[in-house]
């Protein structure tokens, strides 16, 4: 009975340290239970919620390190660099979950697979966790940009975005639409839209590739006319003037032979004038001697006298008593000439 008596004592003594013990412990293993922290990174803010209050704290949280009571708070970390949507780029390479079906203006059908490059305002973040959530790629992005795409898509034929010319212009339309749908969200700040792949049925590739190949030849046709004709240009410039440079050199002949008779003509013309002039000259120095010598008869004389020879002698043969003897007339005649010469 008495060590009965003794435990029990002990026992009373014992619990109420015990209680304190074990309250302690429940208070430390709650306290950390309840004990949270995050690590914000650089490119990153948190959203701190007061779930007692229902309240959402109007300042992002920078980077660092923050602590908080998990039964109180919670925070929420988004990321604010510039990111590609959706985020599996890379995967979503000829991936038909990631692409989107669309129709061109003509009707066709074309799988496009585009890319968003956005970030998001750190200031503005906690606006954007209040009115859609951590979940705003899938509840407003990807609608959004699905409807964009949509217009922007069907306002061109499926050659044009097929050859690629209108691509650019897409890009931007899809930009700027997306900018002024989401201003109503300015956390979220599109930068780019891109698209990285058009596919459309095997049998419109085929008929673009055939009608690429048309042209082509259209086009080999027209270089090829293009080239004969510049050769038939060319060889008729040649024939050309071949043709001017045969009529010049006809013509130069011409004017050469002109130039020659015109040369001959002239001297004929001035050697007959030089001839009549002498003609003249002569007759003149005639007429002139012919006065000198007081008449025709003595002209005459004077021309007689000049052809008889200086060795010429005259014999005349006397009558009469003496007739036997030779008489030389020669220097009589010739006195008599130089005589009538001199008058």
């Amino acid at each position: 009975m008495d060590e009965n008596a003794e435990l029990k004592s002990a026992f009373k003594k014992f619990l109420p340290s015990s209680l304190v013990a074990f309250s302690l412990g429940l208070l430390f293993i709650f306290f950390i239970a309840s004990f949270g922290w995050i690590n914000v990174q650089p490119t990153e803010v948190a959203v701190r919620v007061d779930k007692i209050k229902g309240h959402i704290d109007s300042a992002p949280l920078g980077v660092g390190y923050h602590f908080f009571n998990k039964w109180f708070t919670d925070m929420v970390i988004y990321k604010v660099s510039a990111r590609s949507f959706p985020s599996q780029s890379m995967a979503s390479e000829n991936q038909k979950e990631y692409n989107m079906e669309l129709k061109t203006d003509d009707g066709q059908n074309v799988s496009v697979d585009i890319t968003i490059i956005y970030s998001l305002n750190g200031k503005d973040v906690p606006l954007l966790h209040q009115a859609v959530g951590p979940n705003y790629e899938d509840q407003i992005l990807l609608p959004q940009v699905r409807s964009e795409a949509r217009i922007a898509i069907g306002s061109y034929s499926a050659e044009e975005i097929y050859q690629g010319k209108v691509r650019d212009e897409i890009q931007n339309r899809i930009k700027e639409k997306l900018t002024n749908v989401l201003a109503k969200y300015p956390a979220i700040n599109i930068q780019d839209a891109l698209i990285r792949h058009f596919q459309f049925s095997g049998q419109f590739e085929a008929a673009i590739e055939q009608k690429k190949i048309a042209a082509q030849m259209v086009e080999v046709n027209k270089q090829q006319a293009l080239a004969e004709e510049e050769t038939a240009k060319k060889l008729e410039a040649i024939a050309r003037g071949q043709k001017l440079k045969a009529i010049q050199e006809a013509e130069g002949r011409a004017a050469s032979a002109k130039i020659e008779a015109e040369a001959e003509r002239y001297k004929l013309e001035q050697e007959a004038t030089g001839k009549l002039a002498l003609y003249k000259a002569e007759a003149e120095g005639k007429r002139l001697s012919a006065e000198a010598l007081g008449g025709g008869s003595n002209v005459v004389a004077l021309e007689f006298a000049k052809n008889i020879p200086d060795k010429l002698q005259i014999w005349g043969i006397p009558t009469g008593a003496n007739s036997t003897s030779l008489m030389d007339l020669s220097g009589i005649f010739k006195g008599m000439l130089e005589k009538k010469s001199s008058n």
